[in-house]
């Protein structure tokens, strides 16, 4: 299932970054897999329930892109960069975008997916687009920097270097000094003014 991910930002995300570190340097396909599993709820009945949607989602990418490969429309290659992957993880990096758009658009058969997306196009469109977002997430924010407790809850969670996404956009650093936001100061002409 990982290499499914790995493949996945490596897709959408650049190869090397100005700093030389990649997708699967940072760890970013962790926090897509953490992302799914941890962040979206389905509703059942009455109430939210957080599944589990990694898995389901690996698999989902793999049929994708077999059906594109049997369709003649993406070529498969017999040499993954992701060994142990799944069909996704063998396709060029456009093949795997093609397959995200036939998802995202809904080009495919639903009823071939598996639970829950089988027949949930609604579903298939919020992942999809969820896994756009994971990914870019995970690589520009702070999550490479929490190194080993970046799987720990959000409490829990230490940065234990500078973030290379800092870095990239020139961000100085958590502060305890910065000012917060606290309204627009008015003077009582402008409030008499407005009535």
């Amino acid at each position: 299932m990982q290499e499914s991910f790995k493949a996945l930002v490596d897709a959408l995300l650049p190869t090397k970054n100005n700093l030389g570190y990649s997708a699967e340097d940072l760890g970013v396909h962790e926090y897509v897999i953490a992302g799914l599993n941890h962040n979206i709820s389905i509703q059942k009945q009455l109430h939210h329930k957080v599944i589990p949607l990694a898995y389901p989602t690996a698999v989902m990418l793999d049929i994708a892109a077999a059906l594109l490969v049997k369709t003649y429309q993406a070529q498969s290659y017999s040499q993954s960069l992701f060994p142990g992957g799944g069909m996704f993880s063998h396709l060029s990096r456009e093949d795997r975008i093609r397959t995200l758009s036939k998802l995202e658009n809904l080009h495919i058969d639903l009823y071939l997916l598996p639970s829950p997306f089988q027949n949930n196009a609604g579903m298939v469109k919020f992942v999809t687009d969820a896994l756009n977002r994971f990914s870019m997430f995970g690589y520009y924010s702070e999550w490479p920097a929490y190194g080993s407790t970046r799987l720990n809850s959000p409490n829990d969670r230490r940065l234990e270097f500078f973030p290379p996404g800092w870095q990239q956009v020139g961000y100085p650093g958590v502060s305890l000094g910065y000012r917060a936001f606290r309204g627009f100061l008015l003077t009582m002409e402008e409030v008499e003014d407005d009535e």
